[in-house]
């Protein structure tokens, strides 16, 4: 039986709330990141000047990182997991938001290889929980309000209402299920809502976070075509060094799990310490991303190539080490860097290439077609739709051996 319309107001209003707030707190997470990277990585490092500043820092963030993980634990908790256990309907726990926050700031400020969307995650979906409980008896649907603040969240994080909306719905091993037309409304409330409020807050403070915009692509001529599978089986192999590197590092950081503080500094030397040969290892990548748009034939096929590479191994490490946060910031940047590395041996249209690599690595890692072609969508041309969708189908298509040893979800 359908809602009345009293009902459906309120409910409207409920997450149109829920999600100006989520905006807002985005908003104020990102503004602190910025903030303190601007301190670390440019106030101070210009006023030091010194060779080793990115393994000092780095070493300090990993020894920070460390002790606040031994007093509270392991935070934040991915945001595919968190995910998981939204749908399955159990709780985030929401007395430890301000925990998650910090936890979450912590590798993002000091040159993490990693997304914020895991931390900023774990506490707006906490925030959701509470808000549910707290209105109960106002909202008999309260319950559903933690699983359309996710996906406000991830349109925010993001700048991708669609993208936000499919991560939602779309299941990596049976179709999607459509949810009812209120619930559909109510998702697109949440998310536009929040999207509003974080727009309007950087227009008048700034604290922007977003992928850079690619120009249109200007050819696709046959050669073009012809090289999309390959590129796209580029991508793909990637994806399979990505899951590769996810295991030995595992492996590697095994006897070290249980210490801490070593790990987490010995993280920070390794991430400083690439990070002075291959500075664009560093970070999560979009603002990363934007420079290598505007100087990648001036880098030359090794750097690039090297340092997508080298970015997926870093993510996983920085990950295994302690420094945790999100995946999908880093591995959109590694498919921009290794599409360019292609683009400058291949006769062809440099935007095609790398719209056709970095679908089918980002497919191939997230294992979510439509959701990774309407999350690239926000930064390449409308015209490369049919690129990415060949790269995105095939990379999602493709399964991950058996001898990587790891599952694909």
């Amino acid at each position: 039986m359908g809602l009345k319309f009293k009902e459906t107001a309120v409910m409207t209003l409920f997450v149109a709330i829920l999600g100006g707030t989520i905006g807002g707190i985005t908003w104020g997470l990102l503004f602190m990141m910025n903030l303190g990277i601007n301190l670390l990585w440019q106030d101070l490092k210009n006023a030091v000047n010194l060779t080793l500043y990115p393994v000092v820092v780095c070493a300090i963030g990993g020894l920070l990182i460390g002790l606040w993980e031994q007093r509270f634990g392991p935070y934040p908790r991915e945001m595919a997991e968190i995910l998981k256990t939204v749908k399955k309907g159990n709780k985030i726990p929401y007395n430890n938001l301000h925990i998650i926050g910090i936890s979450a700031l912590l590798p993002l400020i000091f040159g993490g290889s990693l997304g914020p969307e895991a931390g900023l995650t774990g506490v707006i979906v906490g925030l959701c929980f509470w808000f549910s409980d707290r209105f109960k008896f106002i909202l008999s649907e309260a319950d559903e309000l933690p699983q359309i603040g996710m996906a406000a969240t991830i349109g925010v994080i993001f700048g991708a209402p669609l993208f936000a909306f499919v991560e939602q719905i779309e299941d990596e091993e049976k179709p999607a299920v459509i949810p009812k037309n209120l619930k559909i409304m109510m998702y697109f409330v949440g998310i536009l809502s929040g999207y509003g409020a974080l727009t309007i807050l950087q227009n008048l403070f700034g604290g922007r976070l977003g992928l850079g915009h690619f120009p249109a692509i200007q050819k696709m001529t046959a050669v073009e075509w012809a090289a999309a599978i390959p590129l796209a089986l580029v991508g793909v192999a990637a994806g399979m060094l990505y899951y590769l590197f996810q295991k030995m590092t595992k492996v590697a950081i095994k006897p070290l799990a249980q210490k801490i503080l070593i790990r987490s500094i010995l993280g920070g030397v390794i991430l400083g310490g690439v990070g002075i040969f291959l500075p664009y290892t560093m970070f999560s990548g979009e603002h990363e991303m934007v420079e290598v748009m505007n100087s990648w034939q001036g880098l030359g096929f090794a750097v690039l190539l090297l340092t997508g590479i080298v970015k997926l191994l870093m993510g996983n490490i920085c990950h295994q080490m302690g420094w945790r946060g999100g995946n999908i910031f880093p591995t959109i940047f590694s498919g921009i860097a290794i599409g360019y590395a292609c683009a400058l041996m291949l006769p062809i249209d440099p935007i095609f290439c790398v719209a056709v690599v970095t679908a089918a690595l980002t497919a191939t890692v997230m294992r979510k077609p439509l959701a990774v072609i309407l999350l690239l969508l926000m930064c390449f041309p409308i015209n490369g739709i049919i690129p990415m969708t060949i790269g995105a189908v095939i990379g999602g298509a493709i399964p991950i051996p058996k001898w990587i040893g790891l599952l694909e979800d």
